[in-house]
């Protein structure tokens, strides 16, 4: 059968670099026997999954499929080999962690720096991505775990919930800055009402974004209607625009408290009532987890535990 781990290595080569002479040259092998491989593998499964021509060669839509899933299956195998080589204290492999700007800022530089401190066999792969994608990441297996703002996925997904993170105002700094910057601190913030709020002229992300479904389950909850100028979805900009006088915005504290420290902008805390947004940590509940996988997902509950206010509600559950 030609549909062996060698090669689906080979096919995956070939397209990457665009060329049979190329990909012979990479693996070291022997042109004619690694066309051979490819039409064997393509007799095999019935189909041309390479177009050929004098420019090199390109998948065909099969080739395509076919692409994704050599892909996969290659990288599942290199996380049994290293999953079956490893023991808890040195845990080894490859290990695909997605998650949102706002929740990449509070967790890349301390979990990397733990990572190669105390784990020097794990390489960490950090994806930065909407959360409305971070579930199909981790369900087609691009991603080992993805940290969400929903448990509203597919079935073969499990959520672990970690936190709920406060939302705060985001607002232009005083026109004229003092020595001292304006209070940071989430509990030293001082207190907005959402009615007061809903009076602001407020930049937003737009639906689908995940924030803005949530700020508009509040405004219905709550019977208010925001005023909303422009709707931009990047984080940076949303805080850029603030910064610049031109609009108010909510965000979570974590999303923008470096930029609040530096007296960049200004927060408030919105009570009556207080909006939160519920973080939880999704891995694959069909594909079986790596203890490499296993060792980061315990270590960003640390980092998010460590970093919670003091008083704030910690509420783990699984589902």
């Amino acid at each position: 059968m030609a549909m062996s781990i060698r090669a689906m290595q080979c096919f995956v080569t070939v397209v990457s670099t665009g060329s049979i002479s190329r990909a012979a040259a990479t693996l070291h092998v022997a042109q004619p026997a690694l066309s051979l491989l490819i039409r064997n593998l393509e007799e095999d499964l019935g189909v041309v999954l390479l177009h050929r021509s004098a420019r090199g060669v390109t998948p065909t839509a099969a080739g395509t499929r076919m692409l994704a899933h050599a892909r996969e299956i290659l990288g599942r195998i290199d996380s049994a080999r290293a999953d079956v080589r490893e023991d808890l204290s040195a845990p080894r492999g490859t290990v695909s962690l997605a998650m949102s700007m706002s929740m990449a800022k509070l967790l890349t530089v301390p979990l990397l720096r733990f990572s190669l401190e105390h784990w020097p066999g794990v390489y960490l792969k950090i994806i930065e991505s909407s959360t409305g994608y971070i579930p199909g990441f981790v369900s087609s297996g691009h991603a080992d775990l993805g940290l969400t703002f929903s448990d509203d996925a597919s079935v073969d997904l499990r959520f672990q919930h970690l936190i709920d993170e406060e939302l705060v105002v985001v607002s232009p700094p005083p026109a004229k800055r003092g020595r001292k910057p304006p209070a940071a601190d989430l509990h030293a913030l001082p207190a907005m009402s959402l009615r007061a709020l809903s009076a602001l002229p407020l930049v937003l992300p737009g639906n689908p974004h995940s924030l803005r479904r949530l700020l508009d389950q509040y405004q219905q909850r709550e019977r208010v209607d925001f005023r909303v100028i422009a709707e931009a979805n990047a984080i940076p900009q949303l805080i850029e625009l603030a910064q610049a006088g031109v609009a108010h915005t909510i965000l979570s504290y974590e999303a923008v408290r470096h930029e609040a420290t530096r007296g960049d902008v200004v927060l408030h805390r919105i009570s009556k009532p207080r909006m939160t947004r519920p973080v939880f940590l999704c891995r694959s509940d069909v594909l079986p987890l790596s203890m490499a996988a296993s060792a980061v997902a315990d270590r960003v509950g640390r980092i998010i535990a460590d970093a919670r206010p003091a008083g704030a509600p910690a509420r783990p559950r699984v589902r």
